[in-house]
């Protein structure tokens, strides 16, 4: 028989949850699914701030909480450094059993196991620690509100669809939302055994566990996501077939991944983290693999986010890079689109599948609000063809090349710089990579107004069309890569030229409608990243960076601490954002300042080492190393961040001086320089083309000697000192 449940989110609705801390969140995820819990386990219904069991962009539990005889177990460890499954352990407080009697704290354990293979799992063991038998009642509570992660985030409001009466009949309990986009969401718990009794959105279980014995209730949540005129298709294996898949996923993405092997065992975690954490971001979308931007806010296609994140990571995992640059190409704009700020050739800014998105409530469905994901899919094309060889994708996507190409032209002013403006009602009105509103600005604090070019886009377009034009040159079109140098040529005069600040010996954030941004920023430092920066200019800009202005010792500040604007805890007004750094270090290794990058390197390895499991969040605050001696967590950071995660590992690879060309059949090592902390590194396998080489880093003195241990297939490999 079905009964009715008034309380499981039939009657409580928060119209915004900001979010406020989830710093210290406890978080697993596989493939679209994600559980986002405080420490002990809990979703907390009250003061929620972003916790919950999601699926794509909408929340499926707002609430979970287990207590023990009406109280809250003490935690007393939590662990989610798998990825795909987390462990809880907690005891017990003082309290009495069902029966009146006595129970001392710390006398009984619970353990709470959960993985995400298609749907949540949990197992939770009761163990009497007592040397008599305890009687207890473990109750959950479960509450769904299916909110948008949109009003999650206080972006929007509510779109009021139903959440309809739960019911729960033969150990299931069913919490259906009608959306107003005709999509039916249900959430859908089955446990084992059933509860002893079902009310008020809780399940109680009352269990007797004998003296030095274990009680167990297990439970599966399940999501349904069903459009409207479908069915609900479901998973076609089983849960233990599923587990065992997600389980050989993580062994077969780190074996394929280049074994990298140093002296430093802490080091190895950390970089084998950020692997990890990368492989916990995979998402599909039709078929193809991408990288989730972060969870929780971003946890979805972003065009800028999904391409920096697949470069930084091909040297040990080519493979995503590919199925990304497909993915956002079958995305690429098509139509003029103000609400969507969409253009022909332009590659999407980030791409929603929610209830607001359906409704067209936002525009991200998929919006393009992003001046620089265009020539960033250029280079990542590039960058892929130069570790892989691969010009069948080159081929396959020379139409989107092509509008990509066009696109940019379109954009550019006469001075061949890319600028951007809003006209979304609902977009962006930065849309750099510092996209927040006030991130762009002038000296006196004043905000920047559009059309905008930033220093560092600049950069992208100029390497973009400088790479294009050598892939060109393979393929003899002659022409069309005389017009992309020509082109790169005029940006590179411009830029010096036009962007530089010669009272203040840098280059400006910006170009606005009234002229430069005179602040000094992190902007121009990733420039250095496109190599349009003149070589006599940048050694004045490089030694800029490094004063304490910029530089926090634990990575260079997004805008300087002289600034009107700058806050150490504004997004992106003082902050230090981890990939901003890794972009930095590859553009100081291609102007030749090995010491400078590997101050950064070290920096960033350093603030690793604070953080539970060494994970990099996407930002922490801008504060000076010597203020604290740790790193300063921003509140509500996502972690894991793609581009946070793949920071490390390409930090190692602009220190050991990567340069691929497949094409060519060579891979050089330019100048390679390893940190005082790093003697060794063995990379048992870097691919270039169909060959593959073994090498050898060791630290001797200040110098870094490599050994070709083993080559295969035809490569030839070329170090320079």
């Amino acid at each position: 028989m079905a009964v009715e449940i008034t309380d499981a989110g039939s009657h409580i609705h928060r119209s915004h949850t900001l979010a406020k801390d989830i710093s210290d969140a406890l978080v697993i995820r596989e493939r679209n699914i994600t559980l986002v819990t405080l420490r002990n386990g809990d979703i907390p219904i009250e003061e929620n701030y972003g916790y919950g069991l999601y699926y794509h962009d909408t929340r499926f539990l707002s609430g979970y909480t287990l207590r023990i005889n009406g109280k809250t177990p003490v935690s007393i460890l939590s662990s989610d450094e798998k990825g795909y499954a987390s462990v809880t352990v907690l005891t017990n407080p003082e309290l009495s059993d069902l029966n009146g009697r006595p129970i001392d704290k710390a006398t009984i354990g619970i353990r709470r196991d959960r993985f995400i293979a298609g749907l949540l799992s949990e197992a939770i063991t009761i163990e009497n620690f007592n040397d008599f038998p305890v009687a207890v009642e473990i109750s959950l509570r479960f509450y769904s509100d299916f909110d948008d992660i949109f009003t999650i985030r206080g972006i929007t409001g509510s779109t009021e669809g139903t959440v309809e009466r739960a019911t729960y009949n033969a150990g299931t309990l069913v919490i259906p939302y009608k959306g107003k986009d005709g999509h039916q969401r249900n959430t859908i718990i089955s446990f084992e055994p059933a509860p002893s009794d079902v009310s008020d959105g809780t399940c109680r279980f009352y269990l007797s566990v004998g003296a030095k014995a274990v009680g167990r209730v297990a439970l599966q949540a399940r999501v349904e996501d069903i459009p409207p005129g479908t069915m609900y298709r479901p998973e076609p294996y089983t849960l233990e077939r599923r587990l065992k898949m997600v389980k050989a996923s993580y062994v077969e993405t780190m074996e394929c991944c280049s074994n990298v092997q140093t002296n430093n065992e802490i080091f190895n975690k950390v970089f084998l983290r950020s692997l990890s954490d990368l492989r916990m971001l995979y998402m599909m979308s039709a078929g193809d693999v991408f990288y989730s931007a972060g969870v929780p806010w971003y946890d979805a296609l972003f065009g800028r986010d999904s391409i920096i994140s697949s470069i930084q990571v091909i040297p040990y995992n080519p493979a995503i890079s590919k199925s990304t640059l497909q993915l956002l190409a079958r995305h690429q704009g098509k139509v003029y689109n103000d609400w969507r700020d969409e253009e022909p050739g332009k590659i999407l800014h980030e791409l929603r599948v929610g209830e607001k998105a359906n409704l067209d409530e936002i525009p991200q469905n998929p919006y393009y609000g992003s001046v620089d994901s265009t020539p960033l899919f250029l280079i990542g094309l590039a960058e892929h063809i130069d570790w892989t060889g691969d010009m069948g994708l080159f081929h396959e996507l020379e139409g989107n090349v092509d509008a990509a190409l066009a696109w940019i032209d379109a954009f550019t002013d006469k001075d061949g710089f890319l600028r951007y403006s809003e006209r979304s009602t609902f977009g962006l009105y930065n849309q750099g990579w510092k996209d927040s509103i006030d991130a762009i600005s002038h000296a006196d604090g004043s905000l920047a107004r559009p059309p905008i070019a930033l220093a560092e886009v600049q950069g992208y377009v100029y390497m973009a069309k400088r790479r294009m034009a050598m892939l060109y040159d393979r393929l003899g079109m002659e022409d069309r890569a005389k017009r992309l140098r020509k082109d790169a040529a005029n940006l590179y005069w411009n830029f010096n030229e036009k962007f530089w600040m010669e009272d203040k010996r840098f280059f400006a954030q910006a170009l606005d409608a009234s002229g430069r941004c005179e602040v000094i920023s992190s902007n121009p430092a990733q420039a250095l990243w496109g190599e349009i920066v003149d070589r006599a200019k940048a050694e004045i800009v490089i030694g800029r960076l490094f004063e304490d202005d910029m530089d926090t010792g634990w990575g260079i500040r997004t805008l300087s601490s002289k600034e009107v604007r700058y806050n150490p805890l504004g997004y992106h007004n003082g902050s230090v954002w981890p990939h901003d750094n890794s972009m930095i270090a590859m553009g100081l290794g291609k102007y030749g300042h090995k010491k400078e990058l590997l101050h950064l390197f070290t920096s960033m390895y350093e603030a690793a080492g604070f953080y539970p499991i060494y994970r990099l969040p996407e930002l922490f605050g801008g504060f000076q190393r010597e203020d604290y001696g740790i790193p300063i967590k921003y509140p509500v950071a996502n972690s894991p961040q793609a581009w946070a995660s793949g920071s490390v590992p390409y930090m190692l690879t602009a220190s050991l001086g990567f340069r691929p060309d497949a094409l060519g059949r060579k891979l050089t090592l330019m100048k390679p320089a390893l940190p005082d902390w790093l003697l060794r590194v063995k990379i048992n396998s870097v691919h270039v083309g169909n060959a593959a080489a073994k090498l050898e880093f060791q630290r001797m003195g200040e110098s870094t000697l490599v050994n070709v241990m083993e080559k295969r297939g035809d490569l030839e490999v070329d170090v320079v000192y």
